[in-house]
C-alpha cells in the first residue's frame, strides 16, 4: 500500500519547496500561534510576537478601558532559492523597494531569505543592513536552519512530529540540506533488522522519498543504532523470475557484487509476502559497521530520523571523507534523544 505524504514529492519543483515550507508553517500555527512566534523568533534572531494579547486596565490617553484584546501587526516576507544559488543583491532590494511601497507599520516588516547553502558572512552582513534604514529586518538563514528551528518547535507535539518528519524528508529529497557528509539518516528495523545488517542493504517502498542524501546510514533496533554504513548507490529495484530489474538508479552505481547484495536481502526476506515483485528503494552500503547509539528519551523511534553527526559526536573532526569504521567508534557510547 502506497503511504500518504503530507507533502508533494512528485514534480514542479520550486514551487512545491515554498509551497510545501509554508504549509509546514501553517500546520505549526494551527497547533498554537505561539510556536510560530518561537520558530520566527529563532530564524529572525529578534522576538516576534504572534496571535493575540490579553489585557487588564491598560490607561489610554484620556480612559482605562476594563479590557483589551489587541493583535501586533506582522509582515514576514520569503525569498526561497531552490538550487545551489544565493540571494542576489538587486532581487533582494527589489523585494524591499516593495515591502517599503505596502506601508507597513514601523518594525513589523520582515524578510527572510532562504538558500541551501549558508552566504559567506560578509554577504549576511549586508543582506541584513540593507532594510534597516525602513526598519525592515532582513535575514538570511539555510534550510538546515529552519529544519533545525523546527525540530525543537515540534518535538513535543507527536502529530506535528509526524507531519515534520515528512517535510524533512522533502527537504532532504529536494537536496536542500547542505554537506551530505555530516548527515546520518536512520531507520527503524524489526523482522529485517538482521537480514539488513548481514547484507549491508536496507529497502523501503519505492514511493516514499528517497534520503540518499544524507551519506551515512543507520539501522535503529531495540532503542539504539546498532549499525552504520557508508551509503554507496541507491535504486529502484524489482525482482521477478530470477531476474533483478533495476527500474532507477538514483545515487552512484551498482556493480555486480552490488545487485548480488540485493538478490541476497530480498531472498532472505520471505516473511513479506509479494514482496521481491514490488519495486523497492534499495540503499547499499559499503559495509555495516557495528556501534552502539542509544536513544535515551522515551519510546522508540516510530520514523526514519536524520542525525547530524557533528553534533553526535562533535569529536570526529573534518567528515568530508570520514570513514564507516571511525564513525562506527565514535558513536559509541554516544547518545540521542
Amino acid at each position: 500500500m502506497t503511504r500518504i505524504n503530507h507533502f508533494q514529492i512528485y514534480s514542479g519543483r520550486e514551487n512545491h519547496v515554498t509551497n510545501n515550507t509554508m504549509l509546514m508553517m501553517r500546520h505549526v500555527y494551527r497547533v498554537s500561534p505561539l510556536l510560530v512566534a518561537r520558530l520566527l523568533t529563532s530564524l529572525l534572531d529578534t522576538e516576534v510576537s504572534v496571535g493575540l494579547e490579553f489585557a487588564q486596565q491598560e490607561r489610554g490617553l484620556e480612559s482605562i478601558p476594563d479590557a483589551a484584546i489587541t493583535q501586533a501587526p506582522m509582515f514576514v516576507y520569503f525569498e526561497a532559492k531552490h538550487g545551489g544559488g544565493g540571494l542576489y543583491d538587486d532581487q533582494m532590494q527589489r523585494h524591499l523597494r516593495s515591502v517599503v511601497d505596502r506601508k507597513h507599520p514601523a518594525g513589523s516588516a520582515f524578510l527572510i531569505g532562504l538558500t541551501k547553502d549558508e552566504p559567506p558572512l560578509a554577504d549576511r552582513e549586508r543582506f541584513s543592513a540593507m532594510g534597516k534604514a525602513d526598519e525592515i529586518q532582513s535575514a538570511s538563514k539555510t534550510y538546515g536552519d529552519l529544519i533545525e528551528a523546527l525540530r525543537i518547535i515540534c518535538s513535543n507535539h507527536p502529530l506535528l512530529s509526524e507531519i515534520f518528519a515528512d517535510y524533512e524528508a522533502f527537504i532532504a529529497g529536494e537536496g536542500l540540506l547542505v554537506d551530505r557528509d555530516r548527515w546520518m539518516v536512520a531507520f527503524p528495523c524489526g523482522t529485517s533488522w538482521k537480514e539488513n545488517a548481514q547484507h549491508g542493504v536496507y529497502y523501503e517502498p519505492a514511493s516514499r522519498n528517497p534520503k540518499w542524501e544524507s551519506a551515512f546510514l543507520g539501522l535503529y533496533h531495540n532503542k539504539q543504532i546498532s549499525h552504520v554504513g557508508r551509503i554507496v548507490a541507491a535504486a529502484v529495484c524489482s525482482y521477478e523470475g530470477s531476474v533483478l530489474t533495476v527500474e532507477n538508479a538514483e545515487f552512484g552505481t551498482l556493480d555486480q557484487v552490488q545487485k548480488d547484495r540485493i538478490v541476497d536481502v530480498i531472498g532472505s526476506a520471505t516473511y513479506y509476502g509479494n514482496f521481491a515483485a514490488d519495486p523497492h528503494r534499495m540503499y547499499v552500503v559499503d559495509r555495516f559497521e557495528e556501534t552502539d547509539l542509544r536513544k535515551v528519551s522515551a519510546g522508540g523511534m516510530l520514523g526514519h530520523r536524520y542525525l547530524d553527526i557533528t553534533r553526535l559526536a562533535p569529536d570526529v573532526g573534518n567528515v568530508r571523507g570520514l570513514s564507516t569504521s571511525v564513525l562506527a567508534a565514535r558513536l559509541k557510547t554516544r547518545t540521542f534523544e
